[in-house]
């Protein structure tokens, strides 16, 4: 079905284009005509809707999450990464892998995809890449609510806890078959994407990690990883590797394609260059790296020599919400208090890392309005007592939007929340059904007991 959104008060092409008094036509998923559209140009079954009084402008992209946490909220806030990995990530993985996969049942992942899903649509996130524990049911859930989802296999062979251990032949065929089954790629908006992600560079032997890349240029896919989240990371990568992490992996020629780096925090100023030179997109995760007191990443200083940076709310229990509105929020203030200046980042640039930096991590050709891109786009309405009056409209976006904002979202063309409702789904009933099956596995988890990461090293 087409889509006229008309009488467009404010539609917002980029950080940098701003329209008034406009329509737009979606043909599609992809927009067809952006001005005054005439009766005679829609067909006769055009949903139409009103946008007077309404800003419209791309949908948002989380550059990088773990929809899996959804189901750890509230679990432990006094932990740094390592800790925190074997007293609350690696006991809810252990209990997943022994009580439902096992035994038969996927349908977890389902859920937490779900509720992951719902939360950000209500958000006005139109697209994710999702650094996984993936299944098929993760993928059912996106097909089922019409979420643009792009899994990001999380891969491992060392380093890991003895009780998550496979054979490198079976992670390998594992991955082919997910390849093969869902990955529709970017070519006509495809809504499903795989991606290569061996987590960190100790959770993945350099042979793993070749044939990951070998796997991207075969496929065409894209590859995530996580890089410099922190000091403790840099040491560890000193000891092992003599060298600092992205500076290693461009040593073994893994940065032949680009790639998307969440965190970076820690990247030296040789590395920044590499980023920039090899088309490295790290991306930002302020209020995650904020709870485990990671550090705060030079941000200012990436967009000072030429690397784009995108922005994710990396997973639920880390941050705890899968909000990019407060995520755009929190990052703009990071900067500034961490540099003691007001003028480090602007709001152009936070939006920008929101949408069309997000849409350049994820490989898709949306990110901003423009004729030709794909139909992903947002509805809000600013007329509310915490976002008014509008004075400028990005920065009333970045800092006084939230959810509540949000009356529809458009994902790959199709309408799939309307007037606040999710209308592809039973909204009310999935998120019952997944809360209760998170609360299941929660009752069975010690968080005070650890599964040690070290326990493990391969040889």
């Amino acid at each position: 079905m087409d889509i006229l959104i008309k009488n467009i008060s404010t539609l917002i092409q980029d950080a940098d284009h701003i329209l008034n008094n406009k329509d737009i036509l979606i043909e599609g998923n992809k927009i067809k005509k952006i001005g005054t559209i005439l009766p005679e140009e829609i067909s006769s079954n055009c949903k139409i809707i009103e946008a007077k009084g309404k800003v419209v402008m791309p949908g948002l992209i989380n550059a990088h999450t773990h929809l899996y946490q959804s189901m750890l909220r509230g679990c432990r806030d006094d932990l740094t990464l390592v800790p925190w990995c074997e007293n609350v990530t690696f006991p809810f993985a252990n209990i997943v892998h022994k009580d439902c996969w096992e035994k038969g049942d996927i349908k977890i992942g389902y859920y937490w995809s779900m509720l992951s899903s719902i939360e950000m649509i209500h958000n006005g996130i139109t697209c994710c890449i999702d650094m996984d524990l993936t299944l098929d049911s993760i993928f059912k859930a996106w097909q089922d609510i019409g979420m643009r989802g792009i899994a990001a296999i999380t891969v491992a062979n060392r380093w890991i806890p003895k009780e998550f251990c496979r054979d490198d032949k079976i992670i390998k065929a594992e991955i082919e078959q997910y390849i093969k089954k869902w990955h529709q790629g970017s070519v006509n908006g495809g809504l499903l994407q795989v991606f290569m992600a061996p987590s960190t560079l100790f959770c993945s032997t350099p042979e793993l990690m070749e044939w990951l890349v070998k796997k991207t240029e075969e496929y065409n896919l894209g590859f995530q990883i996580h890089i410099s989240e922190t000091k403790w990371e840099n040491k560890q990568a000193l000891e092992e590797f003599k060298t600092t992490p992205l500076k290693y992996m461009e040593s073994l020629n893994l940065l032949r394609r680009p790639i998307s780096a969440a965190h970076c925090i820690y990247l030296t100023e040789e590395e920044i260059d590499i980023a920039a030179e090899r088309g490295v997109i790290p991306v930002y995760n302020p209020k995650s790296n904020m709870k485990l007191s990671d550090g705060v990443a030079p941000i200012a200083k990436m967009l000072g020599r030429g690397v784009t940076v995108a922005l994710g709310t990396d997973g639920a229990a880390s941050n705890d919400l899968l909000d990019m509105f407060e995520e755009m929020r929190v990052g703009a203030l990071l900067q500034k208090v961490f540099s003691e200046e007001p003028g480090v980042i602007n709001i152009s640039e936070i939006f920008k890392m929101a949408t069309e930096n997000g849409a350049k991590a994820a490989r898709i050709n949306a990110g901003t309005i423009k004729e030709g891109k794909l139909a992903d786009l947002i509805i809000l309405n600013l007329n509310k007592a915490h976002s008014a009056p509008v004075n400028n409209v990005i920065q009333n976006i970045v800092y006084c939007a939230k959810g509540s904002n949000v009356e529809t979202t458009i994902i790959n063309g199709k309408v799939i929340m309307e007037k606040g409702k999710i209308i592809t789904v039973d909204e009310e009933s999935l998120t019952t059904e997944g809360i209760k099956r998170g609360e299941g596995i929660l009752k069975r988890i010690n968080f005070n007991k650890s599964i040690k990461s070290q326990d493990y090293k391969s040889k």
